[in-house]
């Protein structure tokens, strides 16, 4: 059968649809669709990829265990060398002591091994800040950490000259002792000033900031005055020990960059190598034209293109005035590169800075581009700052000054795509004549850019999609390359968790379908992509972009300024704080948080206690635009949760906030972003669902190019892809939103509509496509919606078909029965001594149904602290209530009846602990031992008869009491629905013994949508 595999290719979702094709390889009928739904691997709060906050947690628990594996190892080692006694009440006993009265004593006179085994102990919990200057240049309060670090040094000398303490233990007592201080905590403050200029800043300071070389060189005064009291105890043996344990500092893992799009084997160079410039500088001006009269083209001399490279490696040139004047052209020339947005050709940026007096100087053009290069990787990759001081004066014999300038400089950050290795090949390729990056590619020996994937170089068809990072390896990092490990270790993955999600998903629904139906003759992905705009549609767009950038280019500057760091260090999310905060009003004194009314400054919006707060829900819209988005205080985003203002208004009104105040407010902003403060936004928001959201966007474009060229590993001659929005227009005029919606609207609330879109985009074929561009350039517009209205069917039962196809889909729901995930939620419950939970009462005077469900949890080591129970065991001081459910567990009883058994997530945690993954999946007994009816998680799907219909139902959600919350396979975005008090639509509920009554038993779905029933069992 020859057929057109076309798929409707989304971040969380596949649509996918077969068309048969004729003998003139035109579409004539459907053959099958479906739908495959997976989650995107995202946040839905914020958009952030989960495994950054798996992440976050994960640093959180090892730093803790590497402080208590460092402390048990500084205690065993005390013990062993005599210090510390072998006793552990005689060890409790010297908590007494005074630390850092200990530290400062050690210094003159002797200490007993137990007293300075305790100042050793405590030095070690407090070892002090050690610098890394890769993590340290992304903190923006580092400054004002390295200024309290100086400050805290030039207190010392370690003579004690002029009264000076000779140690920071010395000095921290002295602190201790002085009634005006009185305190050793390194206390972190904002002050917020006025500067000359009348513009604000914040003041970041702290009251002291021990670093690990004060540490060091306490700990060798404090061994050096013992040794010379006490030579035995304190002998050289002793000394390596501890002081390793005291200052060991575990190297970072290096990130590796992605792979190089001309040699995969070699990673990217950092954008900040000199060569890297070069290379970026050549390509522009290689590109360049002038654009002479009637708009003819004319490519630079190679005299002229060596003179504005060589004027580029010392800064930028504009466009209008700079580079025709370095050339001798008229004034009035054109460039092809120039347009309103784009005034300058950037130099290059490494060079600029390092070729100033306060870094290099002139002495930096004459090093080679080797020499250049060397230095730089030394700069990007070097973790001490003193060894690349030192290394700085020894190599390039600059001053301690001038070294220090250097290894703190603001280079460009991130990486380009192309290697070190392929730079050396490309750059004398492109410097030879005046060619274009593609005649480059080849006159280096390589292939062409575009021709390096395995379908392009090979022609060869597999019988199979293979893990993707074993052919797409340009998009993927590096992996391990053994062949023993899974193939996400060993090939490497895309770090995107929405792209790499997707492509796995893709794989296993075309594997699918090839395994039944054999080779598509032709492959069909649908990419989000504007359509082709007219000049002056073109123009229009340019302008909006050219506005948009000097804006941001405005703010950045105003951004540095206000936090006193380099441009090229403000932060993306900094200028979009930006932005919002002059959306709030025209008037700079009535810019406000829209909720509690709080004046907002720009220096209060740079710093943490301001937030960007989406107005409607993301987790309900996923709507990331800055129409959704606002300034408000961190409390105030608090208070609102994740609700609408209107839903919020309640809570505000508690806070003294009046939902009235806050629509004036909000009468000051934008009218695309006021009307979703309104009570009735997210209604008014439902009704815009003709654009994509704007990061599900993003993500599809990205993953339709990377789909693109995997799809063609089993279809190379007929993988295409086509704009989004056509299909937008042809399933209107089609009449296919009536299948599943009303009104001619797409219904978004049923996962099928993806099926729809797919058999639209199997029916688009390149020739449509083309008439459509060219009537939309032709009419600016409206000729399109003519030339659709007055098109006929692609054949005369096409809408039939697409009808009964899609109402024959069953969709298919990407499991997840890995017991991985949140055990408990982030707040911890105080359990007093009558067992009693510590919880806050509701504004009626009552406390919530928490309660029942807090975890207890003891510290055993902390038993004297703590106390015990009336059993004798350690009481339990705090608690957490579980996040979630692992599954339920259907078991039946003496009776027969049916009985559910919910496993929280952090109590499959313990199993797996305790007997192994397997043991949660056994398929004949539950974890209790009984006999298994069936075992039910989130998203599997159930197969029951309510009102005399049998339907398909997804479980959406288990709670703790044994309750399923079910959705028909087929309903999407349930959790708002169900939520939305006005609306219409609600779960299913059904607890083991109802499951029962409506003969519920699980089914499966395939991921190409067939169903597997095997029959209700009692």
């Amino acid at each position: 059968m020859k057929y057109r595999l076309a798929l409707d290719l989304g971040s969380t979702s596949l649509g996918w649809a077969m068309v048969l094709l004729n003998g003139q390889d035109r579409p004539c009928a459907i053959v099958r669709t479906g739908v495959r739904i997976f989650p995107d691997g995202r946040n839905p709060k914020d958009g952030s990829s989960l495994a950054v906050t798996r992440r976050n947690a994960r640093a959180m628990r090892r730093r803790r265990d590497r402080l208590l594996k460092r402390k048990a190892r500084m205690q065993r080692l005390l013990i062993e060398h005599g210090f510390f006694p072998a006793d552990e009440a005689a060890r409790k006993a010297l908590e007494t002591l005074n630390p850092y009265e200990l530290r400062a004593k050690g210094l003159d006179a002797a200490l007993t091994p137990a007293e300075f085994a305790r100042a050793l102990f405590h030095i070690n919990q407090r070892r002090g800040f050690k610098s890394n200057r890769r993590t340290d240049k992304r903190d923006n309060d580092s400054s004002a950490l390295k200024a309290a670090i100086g400050s805290l040094r030039a207190q010392l000398d370690a003579a004690g000259a002029d009264g000076k303490p000779r140690t920071v233990g010395e000095l921290l007592w002295r602190r201790m002792n002085d009634p005006a201080v009185r305190t050793v905590r390194a206390r972190y403050r904002e002050q917020r000033v006025t500067r000359e200029d009348g513009k604000p800043r914040v003041d970041k300071s702290y009251d002291l900031y021990v670093d690990r070389a004060m540490v060091e060189a306490e700990f060798d005064a404090l061994w050096a005055q013992q040794a010379t009291l006490n030579p035995a105890q304190f002998n050289e043996a002793a000394h390596a020990a501890l002081k390793d344990c005291l200052l060991h500092q575990r190297k970072l893992r290096p990130v590796k960059p992605g792979r190089c799009t001309l040699e995969p084997d070699e990673p990217r160079a950092p954008l900040a190598l000199p060569s890297q410039q070069r290379f970026r500088i050549l390509q522009e001006v290689n590109h360049l034209r002038l654009l002479g009269g009637r708009l003819l083209e004319e490519a630079l001399s190679l005299e002229q293109r060596d003179k504005l490279v060589a004027a580029l490696e010392q800064g930028s040139k504009s466009f209008k005035t700079a580079i025709p004047k370095l050339l001798g052209l008229p004034g009035a020339v054109q460039f092809n590169l120039a347009d309103a947005k784009r005034l300058e050709l950037k130099g290059n940026a490494t060079s600029v800075l390092l070729g100033k007096k306060d870094f290099f100087g002139p002495a930096w053009y004459g090093f080679d581009e080797a020499r250049q290069d060397e230095i730089v990787m030394r700069i990007l990759e070097e973790e001490s700052e003193a060894s690349l001081v030192d290394w700085l004066m020894a190599s390039t014999g600059v001053d301690e000054a001038h070294a220090l300038k250097i290894a703190n400089a603001s280079l460009p950050e991130g990486y380009g795509a192309l290697s070190a290795k392929a730079l050396v090949k490309i750059l004398p390729a492109m410097r030879a004549e005046v060619i274009t990056y593609d005649k480059a590619v080849l006159a280096a020996g390589y292939d062409h850019h575009s021709h390096i994937s395995h379908a392009a170089s090979t022609g060869e068809i597999l019988p199979a999609l293979p893990y993707y990072g074993e052919y797409l390896q340009r998009h993927v990092g590096f992996g391990t390359g053994e062949l023993n490990d899974p193939p996400e270790k060993r090939f490497g993955r895309i770090a995107n968790p929405t792209v790499h999600i997707g492509l796995n998903q893709v794989r296993v629904v075309v594997n699918a379908l090839i395994k039944r139906y054999g080779h598509p003759a032709e492959v069909i992905v649908e990419v989000a992509r504007d359509l082709k705009q007219s000049q002056e549609q073109r123009r229009e767009t340019h302008e909006q972009q050219a506005r948009y950038q000097r804006r941001n280019e405005r703010l950045r500057k105003e951004a540095a300024a206000i936090l006193e760091i380099a441009e090229e260090r403000v932060r993306h999310a900094d200028i979009q704080k930006l932005i919002l905060w002059e959306e709030l009003s025209f008037d700079v004194a009535d810019r406000r948080c829209p909720y509690s009314g709080v004046q907002l400054s720009a220096a209060m919006v740079l710093g943490e206690q301001v937030e960007i707060e989406h107005i409607l829900p993301f987790s309900q819209t996923l709507d990331d635009s800055l129409n959704n988005k606002t300034l408000a205080l961190r409390q105030a985003n608090r208070v609102k949760g994740n609700r609408t203002p209107w839903q919020a208004r309640e809570d505000f009104a508690a806070q003294g906030w009046d939902y009235d105040g806050i629509l004036l407010r909000a009468e000051r902003m934008p009218r695309a972003k006021r009307q979703r403060f309104a009570p009735d936004g997210y209604e008014k928001w439902l009704k815009e669902d003709k654009d994509f959201l704007a990061r599900a966007l993003n993500d599809t474009r990205h993953m339709s190019r990377v789909a693109r060229e995997y799809l063609s590993l089993i279809c190379p001659a007929g993988t295409r892809v086509i704009p989004g929005q056509m299909t937008a227009m042809l399933r209107a005029k089609f009449g296919l939103n009536d299948i599943l919606g009303l009104n001619g609207e797409k219904n978004r609330n049923d996962h099928r509509h993806h099926a729809v879109d797919a058999c639209v985009i199997a029916v688009t074929d390149q020739g449509l496509l083309q008439r459509f561009a060219q009537a939309s350039a032709d009419a600016r517009g409206k000729g399109l919606d003519r030339l659709v209205e007055t098109m006929p069917d692609p054949w005369p039962t096409y809408r039939d078909q697409v009808k009964r196809a899609v109402h024959a889909i069953w969709v298919s729901h990407k499991p997840d029965h890995g017991h991985e995930g949140s055990m408990f939620k982030e707040t911890a419950f105080g359990i007093r001594r009558d067992g009693s939970i510590v919880q806050k009462m509701n504004a009626d005077g009552e406390v919530g149904r928490i309660n029942a469900y807090v975890v207890p949890m003891t510290a055993p080591s902390q038993r004297q602290r703590h106390g015990f129970d009336h059993q004798g065991h350690p009481r339990a001081y705090k608690g957490y209530v579980p996040d979630g459910n692992f599954c339920i567990e259907i078991v039946a009883g003496e009776s027969g009846k049916w009985q559910g058994e919910v496993t929280a997530t952090f109590e499959a945690y313990a199993v797996a602990r305790q007997h192994g993954a397997q043991a949660l999946h056994n398929p004949k007994l539950s974890l209790s031992g009984k006999p298994l009816l069936m075992r039910l998680m989130i998203d599997d799907l159930i197969r029951l008869e309510i009102d005399g219909c049998l339907r398909l139902m997804r479980v959406a959600s288990i709670n703790a009491a044994g309750r399923l919350s079910l959705a028909d396979h087929n309903e999407a975005n349930v959790d708002a629905r169900n939520r939305d008090k006005e609306g219409d639509w609600r779960y299913t509920y059904k607890q083991a013994g109802s499951l029962k009554a409506a003969k519920g038993r699980r089914v499966t779905v395939s991921p190409i949508g067939e169903l597997r029933d095997p029959g209700f069992k009692e």
